[in-house]
């Protein structure tokens, strides 16, 4: 089983933020997996929660410092041996535990809101990368949490 695509096209911007502020050198204790954090979270809770950039073909917000991520217990494609899916960050071999195990990241400045630079050039990400972001759980009126990041920390 596999899924096929085109990989989607890389936005160029020119960055008027310095995006290393928001880089942590060293990974936050506390650190929860994106399921676990997403049933225990309340709204304004402070969260440090791991995943791998994905759950979708595009797991981006186009010109914006945000993107989904994966809880790192399900496998992504190409975790999967002799897959040969070309787009294995879309977990489409998971796409039944996807709805619990994502979580929507919007890195913010120090005034809250979304930083307006594409998160793959503002901190030279990538899709399956693994990242423990450190931020505020956000719940809106369906339940849904999106984590407001102040900081990341890029696994190596």
């Amino acid at each position: 089983s596999g899924c096929g695509g085109e990989h989607p096209a890389q936005v160029e911007t020119s960055p008027d933020v310095d995006g290393t502020q928001y880089l942590l050198a060293a990974e936050p204790d506390g650190v929860q997996g994106v399921i676990e954090t997403r049933q225990a979270a309340e709204d304004s809770d402070l969260v440090v929660v791991v995943g791998r950039i994905g759950g979708s073909a595009n797991p981006w917000v186009e010109g914006r410092a945000a993107f989904s991520i994966v809880d790192p217990a399900l496998r992504a494609c190409s975790d999967i041996e002799g897959d040969e899916c070309e787009q294995p960050w879309d977990y489409c071999c998971e796409t039944d535990r996807l709805p619990e195990a994502t979580v929507l990241v919007k890195l913010v400045d120090a005034s809250g809101e979304l930083v307006a630079v594409d998160a793959r050039e503002l901190l030279d990400l990538e899709e399956l990368q693994t990242v423990v972001v450190q931020g505020q759980a956000q719940r809106d009126d369906a339940g849904n949490l999106t984590i407001l990041a102040s900081g990341i920390h890029v696994r190596s």
